[in-house]
């Protein structure tokens, strides 16, 4: 069985879903037998890292709402961020573009590294709020995975694997996806947005029992 995750390293609701995409594996009988495959999609696109300017603030300017409501928003998607097992810190999180991290993350998936990549970038952004576009940053949080370092800053300098970014999207936008993280097992079964435990865990079942009458 295969899944493949349409994602960006700054969607919460990607974060939580593979938080409970993990969570559904543990328990599933076959999980021995499902590879996971992510592909790049950029949540937003013409984002910049803007020193001094707060999480609240682009999330309020974002959806034109006052930065205190924004706030509340924020505290109760992290409150139930928590309950899944996910600790997001909006007051040290940045906003930044994450172009050249998904560059940096197609050389990791090369390196059949790139599942470990986007876990760890997720918690490098919402937890520990480091800027994602910072390439001195890419090159040390990929080093954490094992990855090349100086491999990794070659790839973000040259802009290299732009394409393959490129191709991701374009793939994305073929299959219809308006938003992350989208799942693709056995590239016909779609699943969208952070679904729950129990409906993973009632997805990998049915699905893996069709595949098995359909052989």
């Amino acid at each position: 069985m295969k899944i493949t995750i349409w994602s960006d390293f700054v969607c919460p609701f990607c974060f939580i879903g593979q938080a409970h995409l993990d969570a559904a594996l543990e328990n599933f009988e076959h999980k021995d037998d499902v590879e996971v495959e992510y592909k790049s999609y950029l949540l937003m696109p013409d984002a910049e890292y803007q020193p001094g300017r707060s999480y609240y603030e682009f999330f309020a300017d974002k959806f034109g709402m006052p930065v205190e409501k924004a706030k509340k928003q924020l505290k109760q998607q992290a409150e139930s961020a928590k309950a899944s097992g996910v600790v997001m810190n909006h007051d040290i999180a940045k906003i930044a573009n994450t172009f050249d991290g998904h560059r940096a993350f197609q050389y990791a998936k090369d390196q059949g590294k790139g599942t470990d990549f986007f876990k760890r970038f997720y918690a490098a952004h919402f937890t520990e709020g480091e800027v994602l576009s910072d390439t001195d940053t890419i090159v040390r949080i990929s080093e954490e995975v094992g990855l090349d370092g100086e491999a990794v800053r070659s790839v973000v300098e040259n802009e290299r694997n732009t394409d393959k970014v490129q191709a991701d999207i374009s793939q994305a936008r073929q299959l219809g996806v308006q938003g992350v993280p989208f799942f693709l097992v056995n590239d016909k079964y779609s699943i969208s947005g952070a679904q729950p435990v129990e409906l993973f865990q009632q997805a990998l079942n049915q699905i893996w029992q069709e595949e098995q009458t359909a052989e």
